[in-house]
């Protein structure tokens, strides 16, 4: 084996070794072997002393990889909690093999992300599809162009058209009987891409690209489902701060928030938690009750009361049982589909 400290003795009998390409690294072990034959040199070591390769990222695919180093248990107790939370990441590239710009832009330039779910902002107001459509895809070309003046794009869902994304969402179904579903936003100019406003929904947000600045204000609204276009900041600022690649935060529904970048490209990824509430459920049995004889029946061509209060009494009965069946599965529930009022 040829040891480190035979360095010295290398260069005094054959120079100094040659940088550079591959064959080069081969050369000198050829004349190290050509100038002593009294040092073994194992080939092998030496190629992977002087070219180790790069370790590979290990691919996110579930909720555990995705908040560590915090226990799922503990990241699930935030989230039934509703308490938000913020780590400045360890690695820049810890999230790449989610997400990176080249990959967002080849799927919607490819025509694999649909053109109408994509959505395009410039100083936090939408630009009309018009000025980035053509025959119903998007037109490269003119997408470029309003990015390089400084807009911004919305693409949400991502993860039916991102494998690395859809096996990540689906772990998260799992394990928490949600809704859930994965956006990323991309912004390259001052104002950001969103208005000032706060979200139904709750969301874990990951920096993968650039910058991005991010002031958010607590408590939470009490109605998460009553918009209000005019919203300014109220209450108390709780985070004002720098999201950098790598960070992780979640970000409890009803939390008014803005965030803003700077003129170079920034990247996050959204990955959106929506339970399904007592409204959903009530919603998702109607098409069920128009089924059944008792909920057809007209109110008003009930003869006397005894009838009425009968039928009343026969309604409440199957309502609560009907509810009933769907909350005490953790499968129905989960099968909800959820929609704001």
């Amino acid at each position: 084996m040829l040891a480190v400290g035979s360095s010295l003795w290398l260069d005094r009998q054959i120079g100094p070794a040659p940088s550079g390409t591959w064959l080069a690294r081969l050369d000198v072990v050829s004349r190290i072997q050509s100038a002593s034959r009294s040092i073994p040199v194992d080939l092998n070591e030496w190629q992977g002393w002087r070219c180790r390769p790069k370790k590979a990222k290990s691919m996110i695919s579930s909720l555990q990889e995705l908040v560590s180093p915090l226990a799922e248990a503990d990241f699930l107790d935030l989230l039934r909690a509703r308490s938000f939370t913020f780590r400045r990441g360890s690695r820049t590239d810890r999230f790449q093999t989610l997400l990176s710009w080249n990959m967002l832009r080849d799927i919607i330039e490819g025509g694999v992300f649909p053109a109408e779910k994509l959505r395009v902002t410039s100083k936090t107001e939408d630009i009309p599809p018009i000025f980035y459509l053509e025959n119903g895809k998007v037109n490269a070309g003119n997408l470029a162009k309003l990015l390089r003046q400084g807009a911004s794009l919305i693409a949400v869902p991502l993860d039916p058209y991102i494998p690395a994304l859809n096996v990540l969402c689906s772990d998260i179904r799992t394990r928490t009987a949600e809704n859930i579903k994965a956006g990323a936003i991309a912004t390259t100019g001052d104002g950001g891409a969103l208005k000032y406003h706060f979200d139904s929904h709750d969301l874990i947000i990951i920096q993968l690209e650039g910058n991005k600045h991010w002031k958010i204000y607590g408590p939470p609204v009490a109605n998460l489902f009553k918009k209000d276009e005019t919203l300014r900041p109220q209450g108390s600022l709780i985070f004002d701060d720098l999201m950098r690649p790598g960070d992780f935060l979640f970000l409890p529904a009803g939390h008014c928030h803005h965030c803003d970048n700077g003129p170079d490209l920034s990247l996050h990824l959204g990955i959106f938690f929506e339970p399904p509430t007592g409204y959903d459920t009530v919603r998702a049995l109607l098409p069920q009750l128009i089924e059944e004889e008792i909920f057809r029946a007209p109110l008003t061509r009930l003869g006397d009361a005894a009838n009425r209060t009968a039928l009343e009494a026969a309604i409440k009965s199957r309502l609560l049982e009907k509810i009933g069946q769907m909350l005490s599965s953790e499968q129905g529930s989960a099968g909800v589909k959820t929609k704001s009022p």
